[in-house]
């Protein structure tokens, strides 16, 4: 291709390929862009992701840190998050959460964040600032907060609320809308921020090994059959990373076939009209306790990164976990074949369509 002249075009077809999971060509085009465009660090961010996608370290940290330099608040953040990405990958967890906790720079309610001191019998609302994957693998660390007499508050995406309020293994105080909340007048903390106060190192959370889900009607064994879950497609609306999440439904069966059994297969997946229709599934119902209800029929899921592997693995299903090259920061010992959150989890490296 052709460099563009114009330090936007170049950003934006950059951006493009970094969408449709190219991250070399990515990174040529975002390198051109800020050649073209020198005093504008919000490039280096991007070309920072296209280089941590390729698992090139050492340059993608230094366009973070250039970044940081930025007149402008939001890149500084950008920088920041993604600089505390970048170390937690590395095991580098103190550095890591440091520079993960900047995100929110400047915002009126850091004034209210909680920083890990008593609690005295006030409510804490937790509230989830990342994906719904992250909310139910990370709502465990509610766990030592009620166990130990605490008041938490879980404020989630809305589409949540009937799952966490109905099944969760454990109650909590109250599971409210988190676009509802005024953060500027309670007492809060993001739910990656609360990782740390608690779990520096995330051992804690790695080796938890308790049931994060019930039905609650009847026992979810009883509902166990002999079906394999899949789910193959991330949230699409994340266009950065949709495309190295997801794969195509038949590298899944691939997977199933390693089984040595023919089961029945039961969709996960909420979308992907055309490829329900050409295995002849139905698909799940975008209701997340219906997803988990199918999950409790199934005897192993076999799912990409997604939420859907958080909700099988804490409902205590065998997982096979299909992982993109470079995986997220969390899985980074897929090597080993043992997933270190679930230990019912496998980690499986696979080529992203």
């Amino acid at each position: 291709m052709t460099l563009p002249n114009s330090a936007a075009e170049a950003n934006g077809l950059g951006l493009d390929r970094f969408a449709e999971g190219d991250p070399v060509e990515a990174a040529r085009l975002l390198s051109h862009a800020y050649r073209l465009l020198a005093d504008e660090p919000a490039i280096l961010v991007n070309l920072g992701l296209a280089l941590m996608q390729q698992g090139r370290i050492e340059p993608a940290e230094r366009c973070y840190r250039m970044a940081l330099r930025s007149r402008e608040l939001r890149v500084r953040r950008s920088a920041a998050k993604n600089l505390g990405f970048l170390h937690l990958w590395l095991g580098q967890f103190e550095e890591g959460w440091s520079w993960h906790g900047r995100r929110f720079a400047g915002e009126a309610f850091e004034t209210t964040q909680w920083k890990g001191e008593p609690l005295n019998g006030r409510v804490l609302t937790i509230w989830n600032d990342v994906g719904m994957g992250d909310a139910f693998q990370f709502v465990r660390y509610t766990k030592p907060l009620i166990q130990r007499g605490e008041r938490v508050r879980w404020a989630v995406h809305a589409s949540q609320l009937a799952i966490f309020q109905k099944h969760l293994a454990w109650p909590l105080t109250d599971v409210v809308d988190r676009s509802r909340i005024d953060r500027n007048s309670c007492l809060h903390i993001p739910l990656m921020s609360l990782i740390p106060i608690l779990d520096l190192t995330t051992n804690w959370g790695r080796t938890f090994a308790e049931p994060t889900w019930q039905l609650g009607c009847c026992d979810p064994e009883n509902k166990t059959t002999n079906a394999v879950g899949l789910c193959w497609a991330s949230n699409p609306g994340d266009r950065t990373m949709h495309r190295y999440k997801s794969t195509n439904p038949e590298r899944l069966k691939q997977r199933v076939e390693h089984l040595g059994s023919q089961p029945k297969l039961i969709s996960l997946q909420s979308d992907e009209v055309e490829a329900h229709q050409k295995l002849g599934l139905v698909a799940a119902d975008t209701s997340w306790v219906e997803t988990l209800e199918r999950i409790f029929e199934c005897k192993h899921v076999v799912s990409v990164d997604t939420a859907v592997a958080h909700l099988a693995g804490g409902a205590g299903r065998t997982v096979d976990l299909m992982l993109g090259y470079p995986a997220d920061w969390r899985w980074q010992q897929f090597t080993t074949q043992t997933s270190l959150w679930y230990p019912n989890l496998k980690c499986w490296p696979i080529n992203p369509h």
